[in-house]
């Protein structure tokens, strides 16, 4: 039995794609001697707030990707950022996909890969990945790391590459 029928699966295909960039892959929050910190990661970017400190002009609320590998406080995390940047190369390719395949619908559909297909492996290497920065992160930081979007992103892009597609 399928998921979703084939006549559906370009547009799940695209709304797969926005889904992942805009869950939050994982959640993190750690807390020492009265001070908290929440880390909100989505796969171009994060959020990050401390609680029972202020560093004033240091705090840094907002990061980009490419720029947690200089924040990292240990090798394990340091190596949980490079991963997650190749994550987010794979979903960003994904979203970029997403946007062509919504608007040139029929010039994808007419090619001979199957932009479904393809967008369900970027969807499910960057899942993946993001599992695997989850790992890491488990090693590496002090707090608790819940993966809230890396697992159903892994599905979603499980799914779309599973799809059956059938000519109408």
């Amino acid at each position: 039995m399928a998921w979703v029928r084939s006549e559906y699966a370009g547009e799940l295909a695209v709304v797969a794609a926005w889904l992942s960039a805009l869950l939050p892959w994982s959640v993190s929050v750690a807390s020492r001697g009265g001070i908290s910190f929440v880390v909100l990661r989505w796969p171009l970017f994060v959020f990050q707030f401390l609680f029972g400190v202020n560093l004033g002009a240091a705090e840094q609320p907002f990061l980009w990707v490419f720029q947690m590998p200089g924040t990292a406080a240990n090798p394990t995390n340091l190596q949980a950022y490079y991963v997650w940047n190749a994550a987010a190369v794979a979903l960003g390719l994904a979203l970029v996909l997403s946007v062509v395949y919504y608007t040139r619908e029929e010039q994808l559909e007419a090619s001979p890969v199957d932009p479904v297909r393809l967008m369900g492996l970027l969807l499910t290497v960057g899942g993946v990945l993001l599992l695997a920065s989850t790992v890491l992160l488990w090693q590496g930081f002090f707090g608790t790391t819940v993966p809230v979007g890396a697992v159903i992103v892994t599905l979603l892009g499980a799914m779309l590459v599973r799809v059956e597609r059938t000519d109408d």
